[in-house]
């Protein structure tokens, strides 16, 4: 795990700001643009650098809470193999993954990375200020009729996450 040195993180700084402009904007093409440049900025691996998850978690939001979802499916494995190589687990990325899953219709799936955000990273506290459909999807008995299993043993977690296809 390292930090970036000034000169090139205030590169990635400026290029992220063009980028949430043209987020505001609703300028997909200039935002798609802008946020590669920034993520070039990261030197290789990048998956080695702090910030890298952090800017690649901006760029996933920015396209999923819009709906771009096959956009946001590359910064999402991007974070997906941030953590790989760092090996960090705390539910954040469990947690998005799910709605990810849940968004594209993966419901089985969606509330297996669900029940692992809540068992690795302390509860329900990610549904918090998130869209209230997750949580009543995570809690609703429906989904235990259907037969899901509840609950996975924290010995079970993986300690690698695929990436989402």
């Amino acid at each position: 795990m390292a930090l970036l040195d000034a000169e090139i993180y205030n590169n990635v700084i400026e290029v992220g700001k063009k980028a949430v402009a043209t987020l505001q904007m609703n300028d997909w093409e200039n935002f798609e643009k802008y946020a590669e440049q920034g993520w070039q900025q990261f030197p290789e691996p990048k998956e080695n650098w702090n910030q890298a998850y952090n800017y690649a978690k901006m760029v996933y939001k920015g396209f999923f809470n819009n709906g771009k979802f096959d956009n946001a499916k590359l910064w999402l494995n991007r974070m997906i193999a941030h953590t790989n190589c760092l090996h960090l687990f705390h539910g954040e990325l469990e947690f998005e993954i799910g709605k990810y899953k849940f968004e594209t219709g993966l419901y089985e799936e969606a509330l297996d990375y669900f029940m692992i955000a809540t068992k690795e990273g302390g509860g329900v506290r990610y549904f918090e200020g998130e869209d209230k459909k997750y949580r009543e999807f995570y809690k609703s008995p429906e989904k235990i009729q259907a037969g899901l299993t509840r609950g996975r043993n924290k010995t079970e977690v993986r300690q690698k996450y695929d990436f989402v296809k």
